[in-house]
């Protein structure tokens, strides 16, 4: 092969490559905090939205190499979304997720209170895994539906450390730390944890563990039979569990809480639903003018520069 031949083929191998990596990375920012593009497709009248909760929830930057984004930040936008769309009456949480952060799953339960102050009925679908943070976020759902084989529960705060000091001892490693205050290495895995650090930790989740328990509480309210310090240990449940236990109100699939959110909602006829556009699909909406407006590009904007193909110039 001649060399101008291979050099054709690196350029072509390259473009397609460039194009593979566009099409996993541009989609993944949250629309609505970089676009003026809706992430529904809104343009028939829709009543019930689907939004997917899947994999560890946290406070997290758009990824590349992913189809499906994540991240707290990202639901709460896509809810935040979905109340300024006047037909809409309820909302499915698609949740596969063994639970994350604090913060996260409570800025999360934050935005599905608000809906449903706006009458917007939200129900909880679990799927193989809807554990910790992930049940406290379907709490606050009207309606919880689970498998009978669903993994559930574990309803509980913790921070998981580690103590390489006897270790480091036999590597003769040697660890030190110039601090500002007693406790600025609390947690430390090169040194034993003395009482008082622990009872600071032990504090922090008793705390933790207060909201989240709060939060549940007032979620499931009276539903749940049973004594709560049995059930809010941090144990894990199946669905069938659940279901007994009143943690969960309804035993079924996805396509079983579709028809209850349909008949919670109070939809006459066959419901409507509305999906997020997939990675894919938004690659292939970017506008021609968009793409091709190198004005556009010269302007001074302080988010990356293939932001603005989701934009209307």
């Amino acid at each position: 092969m001649h060399r101008e031949q291979i050099l054709s083929l690196l350029i072509i191998l390259l473009l397609l490559g460039s194009i593979v990596v566009g099409v996993f990375y541009l989609p993944t920012p949250a629309p609505s905090l970089y676009s003026t593009r809706p992430s529904f497709p809104v343009k028939e009248e829709g009543n019930i939205a689907i939004i997917e909760i899947y994999g560890p929830i946290q406070i997290e930057p758009p990824a590349p190499f992913r189809f499906t984004p994540q991240g707290s930040d990202y639901v709460v936008s896509r809810l935040r979304e979905l109340s300024n769309i006047k037909t809409l009456k309820a909302v499915i949480l698609r949740i596969n997720s063994p639970g994350g952060t604090v913060a996260a799953v409570q800025e999360i339960y934050q935005e599905i209170e608000r809906l449903k102050k706006q009458g917007i009925k939200v129900v909880a679908s679990m799927g193989d895994i809807a554990t910790s943070g992930a049940y406290y976020i379907a709490s606050a759902c009207d309606v919880i539906v689970a498998d009978p084989g669903t993994l559930t529960g574990s309803i509980g705060v913790i921070i998981p450390l580690m103590n390489f000091q006897g270790l480091m001892q036999k590597l003769g490693i040697k660890a030190e730390s110039i601090k500002s205050g007693k406790y600025k290495d609390i947690g430390s895995s090169s040194k034993e944890m003395t009482p008082e650090e622990r009872e600071i930790l032990q504090q922090l989740v008793d705390n933790a563990y207060q909201q989240f328990l709060s939060a549940v509480k007032k979620g499931r309210g009276s539903k749940v039979k049973g004594k709560w310090e049995n059930i809010a240990d941090g144990r894990i449940f199946t669905g069938e569990q659940a279901y007994k236990l009143g943690l969960v109100d309804y035993l079924g699939n996805f396509e079983e809480a579709k028809k209850i959110a349909k008949d919670l909602a109070g939809i006459k006829g066959k419901p409507v639903f509305i999906r997020e556009r997939k990675g894919w699909q938004r690659f292939f909406e970017l506008r021609e003018d968009a793409l091709f407006n190198w004005k556009y590009y010269l302007k001074k904007d302080p988010l990356p520069y293939y932001l603005p193909l989701f934009r209307k110039p």
